[in-house]
């Protein structure tokens, strides 16, 4: 039975750290890697699950989601002052093919950490899985992302990086770019407006909401005096 080997921590930069193996060993030790300059060796914290065969991706995925919602329920887990989470793992995790995990590829992480800076490392310790992830990624347009052989393999050195993106939002849990909007000038009233007749001032003054009808306009054009509003006859509606 699989098994999934997470190690974690928050360091005092309000960076997460998680490492997420196969193998309980290489999920310790890379685990420690990521926080020694920060932290001590009893600050790291452990996770495990079972993925129960037979299993597929989704199962896989479902695992990992439930270790990483545990890490987000933990005491020293603070939201608001979390700004990075760097991932390092297996690329192929607990795949029964030993190809890549999709969930590691296809923007899964950066949904469950939304707004933050999402690192990931994915390795491997064979240089064909390497290549494959890489095509993988290649094809998904992965972002904030380091693939590469493990330090422990004895082939040659593979390494490919995927910079992170620019300006991001979340929206419908699509990641999307997002221009910076442009103010509408028709919408923007003039500061001074010259007045060459009646019908200029009115328009003018509909436009900073003096007038708000065409009828306030037209009384503007042609008003009434006092004594014509005397001489006229009130008008009756019929019923």
């Amino acid at each position: 039975m699989p098994k999934i080997y997470v190690h974690y921590a928050i360091t005092p930069k309000g960076e997460l750290a998680i490492s997420s193996y196969h193998e309980r060993t290489q999920s310790f030790s890379n685990g420690f890697a990521l926080i020694k300059k920060e932290l001590k060796l009893s600050d790291l914290q452990k996770l495990e699950a079972d993925i129960p065969d037979p299993y597929t991706n989704d199962d896989i995925k479902s695992k990992l989601l439930e270790l990483l919602s545990t890490i987000k329920q933990s005491k020293n887990y603070n939201d608001v002052t979390l700004g990075k989470v760097t991932y390092k793992g297996d690329l192929n995790l607990c795949t029964g093919n030993k190809a890549p995990t999709p969930c590691l590829f296809d923007g899964t992480l950066n949904r469950v950490f939304p707004g933050k800076e999402v690192q990931l490392i994915l390795e491997s310790a064979n240089r064909e899985y390497v290549e494959a992830g890489i095509r993988l990624a290649d094809s998904m347009g992965l972002v904030g992302a380091i693939l590469q052989t493990k330090t422990s393999a004895t082939e040659e050195a593979l390494s490919k990086t995927y910079p992170q993106s620019g300006t991001q939002v979340q929206v419908n849990n699509n990641s999307i770019e997002m221009p910076t909007p442009k103010p509408d000038a028709d919408a923007l009233a003039q500061a001074e407006v010259k007045i060459k007749d009646p019908q200029t001032l009115s328009n003018a003054l509909i436009k900073i909401g003096v007038f708000n009808t065409a009828k306030d306009s037209l009384n503007a054009k042609n008003p009434t005096t006092e004594d014509q509003k005397i001489s006229t006859p009130p008008t009756i509606d019929k019923i």
